[in-house]
């Protein structure tokens, strides 16, 4: 029998329309207030270091700063630096303009003698000493094509970068307590992800590679992730598609939704400042805009061949699809305020909550998001009622961050269902994996799912969910079953070598971070 009635779905249906998909103009959780100003490390990089122009970004957190003329920048001596600014962009909740969420700070210095040099930005106080106009960023760079980052490097502190929200709620890696073994998992499998900078082979590309090393940077503060961000968000500026009807394509793939990350340069444009970055970030997020429909249609889906690429060319319906392309949907809001993004935002959660509540098959609902995995690709799997734990934590990334820029309450309830559904369906008899694709029909004592050759190493984002599913969950006995859960997945996620495959290293760290701040703030959110 389900565990969701009739009338508990016309309840839910009643409070969404409620809603209106967005409950209000502030984030449902405390606004972090930092200290009033921060010090920034200045790294000199170029070999032939002069009189430099010093540019770089600092994210704010919600609330703090209206005014980008109110920072003054101070270097070691305490005197004033003669400076220029100007507001990136603002904050973007609930569907409405708020604060500055970034401002540009720029300012000559001379390296000649001293590589490395300390300034103060304080905040609250008008700037005294104002500077002339901006400066392009492409010209503070080594090269302007970016590949070798800024002659100056700017570092700002892990604590005001996790306080800022740049890449959404984080604990610092040094506080990360009893979870510590993250972030030697972090060290470990970072090396050997650089030697695929360079790489032209599209698949190591997937599953957005420059986020993965802005998220590191900004938990840690430390320069070779920042540097390893650089490079690779300015090599996918520059392989992708910047005119023509399939503009925001990643080249070295073609049109393909799941190699679209508007969120990579969203993120470094808000560090950097850099309009090429904000202009590319545009164009991938409307490509993400025209090739996302959240509603899934069985009746117009047709099979795939066998032995042939199921999403090619054809339409189709996926969590991993929809993942990317709400996610895209997000960030094409926050880089544009434009209203078409915010109403495909809402039309996306409707949908999935929907469908999580009357799944379109007639069948009771489960806590899944199933379709007909035949309809999708019948390589892996022909179940006529399936879903795969490894997309869904796709979908939850962006929809956590929905749910930060509305307080949806429907968001907490779409995760600790499908919580509920993992735990009861999705997992393999010991516990030490998920099912790749999870047989939603399957009869007691049969197989639960599709093993898939390499499920072990999804293990980093099915820990990841059940700790969402902690960070939700509304009682003490749902948090201890999903906490047993997550005791059993965390230390073989840890363990792994997750640059074989090279995508690997991407989907493991793309948002697995986060973890962390879950369980460091567990149950404080309920459903």
């Amino acid at each position: 029998m389900s565990e969701f009635t009739r009338r508990e779905f016309l309840l839910a249906g009643a409070a969404a329309a409620l809603l209106g998909g967005s409950s209000s103009a502030q984030s449902p959780l405390r606004t972090p207030r930092p200290g009033r100003e921060v010090e920034v490390t200045l790294v000199g990089r170029a070999p032939d270091l002069g009189e430099e122009t010093v540019s770089f970004g600092v994210p704010l957190p919600p609330g703090f700063l209206s005014d980008e003329a109110r920072l003054r920048v101070f270097d070691a001596a305490g005197a004033e630096i003669t400076a220029t600014t100007r507001a990136l962009e603002p904050w973007r909740l609930g569907g409405r303009e708020g604060s500055i969420r970034s401002v540009l700070i720029q300012f000559r210095s001379d390296f000649r003698t001293e590589r490395t040099k300390r300034v103060r930005v304080l905040f609250g106080q008008r700037r005294q000493r104002r500077g002339g106009a901006l400066v392009p960023v492409a010209e503070t760079l080594i090269d302007r094509d970016g590949l070798k980052g800024p002659r100056v490097l700017a570092l700002l502190p892990a604590a005001w970068l996790c306080d800022s929200w740049v890449v959404g709620p984080q604990t610092p890696a040094a506080e990360s307590g009893e979870f510590a073994a993250y972030e030697r998992f972090v060290e470990r499998n970072f090396p050997g992800s650089l030697k695929y900078l360079d790489s032209r082979v599209f698949s190591e590309w997937l599953y957005d590679r420059p986020t993965n090393y802005y998220k590191m940077y900004a938990r840690t503060g430390e320069a070779k992730f920042l540097e390893a961000g650089y490079r690779a968000a300015h090599f996918m500026r520059l392989n992708t598609e910047m005119e023509g009807p399939d503009a925001g394509i990643f080249k070295l793939k073609g049109p393909d939704l799941k190699y679209v990350y508007p969120r990579a340069m969203h993120l470094h444009y808000l560090l950097t400042g850099d309009e090429r970055a904000l202009e590319a970030g545009r164009l991938m997020a409307r490509y993400c805009l025209k090739h996302t429909d959240p509603v899934y249609r069985p009746a117009s889906l047709t099979p795939s061949a066998l032995g042939t690429d199921p999403e090619k060319n054809r339409s189709f319906w996926s969590p991993r699809h929809q993942g990317y392309g709400l996610l895209g949907v997000l960030h094409g809001w926050e880089l544009t305020g434009e209203r078409v993004y915010w109403q495909k935002a809402r039309e996306c959660v409707d949908a999935y909550y929907r469908h999580q509540l009357q799944p379109p098959d007639g069948h009771p609902p489960d806590g899944s998001l199933r379709q007909d995995w035949s309809l999708y690709d019948p390589n892996e799997a022909s179940y006529k009622g399936a879903t795969s734990p490894w997309m869904m934590a796709l979908l939850l990334d962006p929809l956590f961050q929905f749910w930060t820029m509305t307080g949806d309450r429907r968001v907490p309830e779409m995760v600790v269902r499908w919580c509920d559904f993992l735990d009861r369906r999705g997992m393999v008899p010991d516990g030490s994996k998920a099912y790749y694709v999870i047989d939603c029909f399957a009869p007691a004592g049969a197989p639960g799912g599709e093993l898939g050759p390499d499920m072990e190493m999804h293990n980093p984002e099915i820990a990841y969910t059940f700790a969402m599913g902690i960070f939700f969950a509304g009682d003490a006995s749902r948090r201890a079953v999903y906490r047993r859960r997550f005791d059993r997945l965390f230390p073989l996620a840890v363990a792994l070598d997750v640059n074989r495959p090279a995508r690997a290293f991407s989907w493991t760290f793309q948002f697995s971070s986060q973890l962390v701040y879950f369980m460091r703030n567990r149950g404080g959110h309920r459903a």
